[in-house]
């Protein structure tokens, strides 16, 4: 199985490169830089004034912020938390719209390229793809809301994200590779015997996915470029998401084949 990881990630790079997948990934950067432009227009100042109410009514925190040395808690709080929470709310998007736009052609390029004797099946695979993709990103959501208090954790913040992106990645990308040319009987299986790989796979994707965020550790010129390096932080991101749905088509599809060639050959 390591031998397939490693020879599905070099693929899965290469593939990234090609201008048909960047063009792909400028998609979701396009929708979520749009959607993201129209709720700070709209609403930034209504959820800034209500997280800063919020706050203000919540002494123990107030109480906790002070003794770390905030002299005004509910100002710079509030900004950073509707911050942060738009940032993952546009992750996520990119991620479904990434689910439900490229995985599909990444699959069908590289059945194409690699895999000829694999056949589309009923595009009734795809509704069903979107469906779960939709349960997986709430289950998701959910869990980051949970475990929000463990992010101020230095060490146990660093892990808990990139653990749930990963499980998010893993269960959402790996259903999309095979949607479209696996029978249920098949995915199953599949997914059963290779979920280790492939949680081990979305957790590495969920780091190379906060590779972006190195871009504001420079400092002033950060706040100065901060428009530009939010877009350039999104599409970075979104080409990130990219490999890693080649990554997954590569390996599964892969995987898929010697399924069923082992299957022929008993």
């Amino acid at each position: 199985m390591a031998h397939l990881i490693i020879q599905s990630a070099w693929r899965a790079l290469l593939d990234t490169m090609r201008p048909r997948m960047v063009i792909l990934s400028l998609l979701p950067l396009a929708a979520a830089g749009f959607l993201g432009t129209l709720g700070y227009v709209l609403f930034w100042d209504a959820w800034t004034t209500s997280t800063r109410l919020w706050i203000g009514s919540q002494g123990w925190l107030l109480d906790t912020l002070h003794a770390l040395g905030w002299s005004q808690p509910e100002r710079g709080l509030a900004s950073v938390m509707v911050a942060a929470l738009g940032i993952v709310a546009l992750l996520l998007l990119s991620l479904l719209l990434v689910s439900a736009f490229v995985m599909p052609s990444a699959a069908a390029f590289v059945a194409r390229s690699r895999y000829a004797q694999l056949h589309r099946r009923s595009s009734t695979q795809l509704v069903q793809s979107l469906l779960w993709s939709m349960g997986v990103t709430v289950a998701g959501t959910a869990l980051l809301v949970v475990s929000l208090p463990l992010w101020i954790i230095p060490v146990i913040g660093l892990a808990i994200a990139p653990l749930i992106w990963g499980w998010m990645t893993a269960k959402m990308f790996a259903f999309d590779a095979l949607a479209s040319f696996a029978s249920g009987v098949e995915r199953r299986r599949i997914l059963r015997a290779h979920r280790w790989p492939l949680l081990a796979m979305g957790i590495a994707c969920s780091y190379v996915g906060m590779l972006p965020t190195l871009l504001f550790g420079l400092g002033w010129w950060a706040l100065a470029l901060l428009p530009v390096l939010m877009l350039l932080s999104l599409w970075l991101y979104a080409l990130a998401v990219t490999f890693a749905a080649l990554w997954f088509v590569h390996y599964l599809l892969a995987a898929l084949v010697a399924t069923r060639g082992c299957a022929q050959s008993v």
